[in-house]
């Protein structure tokens, strides 16, 4: 499991289920049954800002134990640990098992916290203290009352002063994330096409041959689809981008075709059981600049962020002294 953006796991999710709040990130629900998918989206650019790590002056290696080393700077074993209990606390509250690789996630979460603080530095982005006092105040409201805050903070093992800085260090990753995602596209090029798909190859073939004759597509995708779901709206996909069916071979050959009312021929699709299905795309529509719906938005704006992310890996230098396993 790789972390990203740790402030979610280790503060986000603790907060709001002690807080009783029933929100969470929003879903990416596939619109179409052919399987539009938060997978790797052919639409996102490479990310505007270059990651960088902060240089880290050399220093003498701290007495105090430290759980890990990232680009020279310590990060202590006690404020692992301290992540690590709050964790437990929150997965505890949640309902959900522990994961076999538990402190190495906890751990991960808080160096690539480390790396955006790092990176974010050096880009000059900051937070100031009306901004923090700010965000303080609507958790504080979220709680309920002072009482109830102040007894969520000790339970999770934070001071004040600590959950300040905490809220400090999310804000900066708000607006690192916002900086590495502001060129992003929000339209790109997406077709409309219908679909016929079935599992016999010379039903297939005869299918194709009435297309051609004139015979209507969409009246064949009701009649003769397996997929039911498009099939009963004449085997339409609506508008997709690059990148988003489950099934390549369809999304290509949708792509390919040039004009509305284009046919392709029968695309044989081989899948992972050995069963191997037959499709035929229509192309109904294209536009060159289409506004991204937001599931979609916002699955591009996450790969960005995740790509940047990659790359500060790539170019850390990390010790790790715990959770090697």
């Amino acid at each position: 499991m790789k972390i990203k953006t740790a402030i979610l796991i280790l503060f986000g999710l603790a907060f709001l289920a002690a807080c009783g709040k029933d929100e969470v990130p929003p879903t990416l629900v596939p619109t179409a049954s052919l399987g539009q998918t938060a997978g790797d989206t052919a639409v996102a650019n490479t990310p505007s800002v270059p990651p960088t790590a902060t240089p880290i002056p050399a220093t003498p290696t701290p007495a105090e134990p430290m759980a890990a080393l990232v680009n020279g700077q310590p990060l202590f074993l006690a404020d692992f640990e301290q992540e690590l209990a709050r964790y437990e606390q929150a997965q505890a509250e949640l309902g959900g098992a522990l994961e076999e690789n538990y402190q190495r996630i906890v751990l991960d979460a808080l160096i690539e916290r480390m790396l955006i603080q790092q990176a974010a530095a050096n880009e000059g982005i900051a937070v100031t203290p009306e901004m923090v006092e700010q965000q303080l105040a609507d958790l504080r409201q979220a709680a309920g009352d002072e009482a109830a805050f102040t007894a969520w903070l000790e339970a999770n093992h934070w001071t004040e002063d600590e959950f300040r800085e905490e809220i400090a260090a999310g804000l900066v990753s708000e607006q690192m994330v916002a900086r590495v995602t502001a060129g992003v596209p929000t339209a790109v090029e997406q077709v409309r096409a219908r679909y016929i798909q079935v599992d016999d190859p010379a039903l297939a073939d005869t299918l194709l041959t009435q297309i051609q004759n004139g015979d209507d597509f969409a009246f064949l995708a009701q009649q003769y689809s397996l997929d039911t779901a498009t099939g009963s709206e004449g085997g339409d996909l609506g508008f997709f981008a690059r990148g988003s069916l489950l099934v390549p071979e369809v999304e290509e050959a949708a792509f390919a075709l040039q004009n509305p009312g284009d046919t392709s021929g029968v695309i044989a699709v081989t899948g992972a059981d050995g069963q191997t299905t037959y499709y035929l795309v229509q192309l109904v529509e294209r536009d060159g600049q289409r506004p991204l719906p937001p599931d979609m938005q916002y699955t591009v704006w996450e790969q960005a962020f995740s790509q940047w992310l990659d790359q500060l890996w790539q170019s850390a230098a990390i010790e790790r002294f715990v959770a090697n396993e």
